[in-house]
């Protein structure tokens, strides 16, 4: 999101190199090949033999989307309610459609977001997912982003439908992932929805809408879901195996009611429990169950009547908000690899079960693989009664007739430190799944071009923090370079995230670490735009590293803050920062970090068009660079060549550009894309035959331009 001109990457430690190996066979057998930040690519089931088709609600969503004054649809309705089963029916009837060659929209995208979806994780997988994927989305700024999403949409050649189920996510951020530090320009997002965008439209999913229902010019509408109809509560529970009298079925639709979640769970419940339908509607042990909020005792009950394999499944599936395969649900039971055998057998029997009673949702990735996830009422249960066991539910649990009860519907959330403890021991096993992952799948450090290359990294340092082990975290973030990764493919959203967890009053860290992260911050907040919480981390940062004698990492923090100024337009407190980082690093003398310190006062020399000190200033850092430092040489290559070129030195400007294209493709840098984007503009402009004939120019000036600026070892 910043300028051509800006340092793609702070000053920090080089990754060492390692033995590169083909990863391509490994990564195939990935459990998530989704996209990033993304909890599914595919609607829940929606086969008749299970699931109402709720033909009626489904062709008047239908409607709405097809009126030519909206573009988008919000389905609200409480937790449970079934917005994504609805929105789930209506994809279905229209893949049908397109396949049978019917009228319907040519691209069909389901993106379910999760808690650690960020709005550029979002744009992206939109994108991809209508074919018109940009790499260097999330390098731009958030303008940027929407008009390429708006463009694409408009495009009148393909429309699409895009549903993002869970959008709420993205709207009320929970304690996991906190602030809107990570979820990037929600507004512009917001904005986008209300524009005209051609045929194609985009149907959300949340507790609520945004916007005001009962605002003028409009062009996104509201479809309240709040409970199915008697008949159809009748028919779902017959679906689910519960047998009774038209009148106790629909005494159980009133108790529960018409709540599609609340029903699902009374239909496991009876099918788990072997107890009667009529004992569960009259007998003074279950009265209490049918008062105050029904659903959540219904998922007390379903707890309560789990066998042993199912309550451990259940219970190491409520510590993800991601959707996780078998493999690493064991994983996180028994804290060590699944190795398949009749272990495994079982437990999937029992898994497979629970998908079947409603309370275990599957889905699939790109290669087909199952993953599981449970439905948020379920998962915010189970971390509240994590301690539970079968042997503590059953205990002191039968009647005279020896019929085994439901809990005490009372009971208020356990919140003690054993509670803690126990989650924090599971969420390291979850940790540990990751990285058994990262260490199959993940490539080294120097061959890491997407995402999805450090996510099991990013996973496991998520659930450390979960954990309450925020020092490992920290380590696990460093050691695997996951900031110069993440920082070089834009995940700057990401990465707040991840460091907002770490830092005081959510986290605890070393002090020293501490510095550096909020260091971190600010540059990450600068970059974004929001130059008020920059310059507080910035400020938090130096006044920690001036406690802690850190001088590295002082003169580190006035450079990046440096660069925070100048993207601001602050030219002269930029200048300030950067020669208050010179004459510091005059005592420590480290060449990284004055290579750092040159290279930004040609970025400022830049912005204020004095190109004469520029290019010196570029000169200057490019004569610190040596063979570990390819990154920080190809983007000064870089703006020194654009530089060259906006001073109509056209032919040394491109011989420039073209080694660094040449040095930048060569390591994998992914931020070339903008370099690469430059040059198909110039060769636009100019004609295929021009741009060849100048390129070859621009080739044999070269050595005499490197001469030039005594450059000959590049």
């Amino acid at each position: 999101m910043n300028n051509e001109y800006s340092l793609q990457q702070p000053p920090g430690q080089i990754a060492p190199s390692a033995t590169p190996r083909d990863f391509a066979a490994m990564r195939q057998h990935q459990p998530s090949q989704l996209p990033f930040g993304i909890n599914a690519t595919m609607p829940p089931p929606t086969d008749a033999q299970h699931i109402m088709q709720r033909v009626d609600e489904v062709t008047t969503l239908q409607r709405m989307l097809m009126d030519p004054n909206t573009s988008s649809v919000i389905v609200t309705g409480n937790p449970g309610a079934g917005k994504s089963t609805l929105a789930a029916l209506l994809f279905q009837r229209l893949l049908q459609a397109r396949n049978a060659g019917q009228s319907a929209p040519s691209r069909l995208v389901w993106l379910e977001i999760s808690p650690y979806t960020t709005v550029p994780d979002m744009l992206a997988a939109i994108l991809n997912g209508i074919d018109a994927g940009d790499p260097g989305l999330f390098l731009l700024k958030p303008e940027q982003q929407m008009q390429r999403l708006l463009d694409a949409l408009r495009d009148p050649r393909k429309n699409a439908l895009v549903v993002l189920d869970q959008f709420e996510a993205l709207l009320y951020p929970d304690d996991i992932q906190p602030g809107v530090a990570a979820r990037g320009a929600l507004p512009f997002f917001l904005a986008l929805l209300q524009q005209d965008l051609g045929a194609s439209r985009l149907l959300l999913t949340s507790y609520s809408s945004p916007f005001d229902e009962y605002a003028e010019n409009t062009r996104v509408r509201s479809c309240l879901i709040s409970r199915i109809s008697i008949p159809e509560g009748i028919a779902l529970l017959q679906q689910r195996g519960v047998r009774g009298s038209p009148e106790e079925l629909s005494l159980v639709w009133q108790r529960c009611s018409g709540h599609v979640f609340a029903l699902a769970l009374f239909g496991a419940l009876l099918n788990l429990s072997g107890i009667s339908l009529s004992y569960f509607l009259n007998s003074d042990d279950y009265q209490p169950m049918w008062a105050g909020d029904v659903t959540s005792h219904l998922c007390a009950a379903v707890y309560h009547f789990l066998n042993p394999i199912q309550a451990q499944l259940m219970h190491a599936l409520c510590l993800y908000h991601e959707s996780v395969p078998l493999s690493g649900i064991l994983t996180t039971i028994t804290g060590e690899k699944a190795s398949g055998g009749q272990t495994m057998t079982v437990f999937e029997h029992e898994l497979n079960m629970l998908v079947q009673y409603s309370l275990v949702q599957r889905t699939y990735n790109a290669e087909r693989m199952p993953l599981f996830i449970l439905h948020p009422l379920l998962r915010h249960y189970g971390v509240e009664h994590y301690l539970d066991t079968p042997e503590q539910r059953t205990a002191g649990s039968t009647s005279a007739t020896g019929l085994r009860l439901a809990p005490n519907f009372g009971d208020t959330p356990q919140q003690n430190d054993s509670l803690q403890a126990a989650l924090s021991q599971a969420h390291m096993q979850a940790a540990a799944y990751y990285l058994h992952l990262a260490r199959e799948t993940a490539p080294p450090q120097e061959q890491r071009q997407t995402l999805g290359d450090v996510e099991p990294f990013i996973a496991a340092a998520r659930h450390y923090c979960m954990a309450w082990r925020w020092q490992r975290a920290c380590d696990l973030i460093f050691a695997e370079h996951l900031h110069e990764t993440m920082v070089q493919l834009g995940a700057w959203n990401t990465l707040i995230g991840l460091y907002t967890t770490l830092l005081p009053p959510l986290g605890v860290i070393a002090r020293q670490d501490q510095g550096l992260v909020a260091s971190y911050n600010g540059m990450l907040y600068g970059r974004l735009g929001d130059y008020q919480q920059s310059i507080s981390f910035f400020s938090q940062a130096l006044e920690i590293q001036k406690q802690m004698g850190d001088q590295q990492g002082t003169i580190a923090t006035l450079v990046n803050q440096g660069e925070m100024l100048r993207l601001q337009g602050d030219l002269e407190q930029s200048y300030a920062s950067f020669e208050q980082a010179y004459v510091l690093n005059e005592q420590v003398q480290d060449q990284q970090l004055q290579c750092a310190i040159y290279h930004n006062l040609g970025l400022l020399y830049h912005s204020a068009r004095d190109f004469e000190l520029a290019c010196n200033y570029y000169v200057d850092a490019l004569k610190l660079t040596d063979e570990s430092s390819s990154l920080n040489k190809g983007m000064i290559l870089t703006n020194l060549g654009m530089l060259l070129y906006q001073q109509k030195q056209v032919r040394e400007g491109i011989a420039i550009l073209l080694a660094a294209l040449s040095l930048r493709q060569r390591i994998h840098d992914p931020a070339v894309v903008s370099l690469e984007k430059f040059l198909h503009a110039i060769e636009t402009k100019l004609g295929p035959e021009h741009y060849q004939h100048l390129c070859q120019e621009a080739l044999e000036l070269q050595q005499e331009v490197f001469s030039r600026f005594v450059l000959l070892n590049i």
